[in-house]
């Protein structure tokens, strides 16, 4: 179980917490809700009770999965980043998959979102993953500007999926 808390630089007014294997999340239903705006804006419409369920299956024990929890000063969750610990052929190691990324709709333009992906890299470098990957929809352009403009290769890519 990790749980570590980093004051991130004073312009952010922020602290960001990592969670992983645990459910002792500070502002627990703070993030739920966050976590369901982000579903909602990707075209999913789940319920608070799903959404306590898949972080329930994402902190289990035997789980790979990272929250990076961004907070106000008032400890109220006000943006995330979600991924997981995946072993790569091709890279020749771990990676880290990241998920999600979501900053609240007030705390957008304030560089959190950057702090968020640089916080969500550093750790897994320092987990010796030796590359990070991520996807996002083709119409979400602010999103394709943040990753690029924080050196991420913006490539043209099939997504292949089915549930099972």
């Amino acid at each position: 179980m990790d749980i570590v808390n980093d004051r991130i630089g004073a312009s952010h007014q922020a602290d960001i917490m990592v969670y992983r294997q645990t459910e002792c999340i500070e502002d627990f239903d703070g993030l739920v809700g966050l976590i369901q705006r982000q579903m909602i804006f990707i075209g999913y419409q789940t319920s608070l009770e799903e959404v306590r369920q898949v972080v329930h299956n994402a902190m289990k024990p035997t789980s790979l999965a990272v929250f990076f929890v961004a907070y106000d000063e008032a400890h109220k969750a006000i943006g995330f980043a979600y991924g997981n610990v995946c072993c790569g052929l091709e890279c020749g190691g771990d990676y880290f998959w990241l998920n999600e990324l979501y900053v609240s709709e007030e705390n957008r333009k304030s560089g959190l979102g950057t702090a968020l992906l640089d916080y969500a890299r550093n750790w897994a470098a320092g987990q010796e993953c030796v590359y990070m990957a991520l996807v996002t929809h083709p119409r979400n352009t602010k999103a394709q500007a943040l990753y690029a403009e924080n050196g991420f290769e913006l490539e043209n890519l099939v997504w292949v999926d089915t549930y099972l």
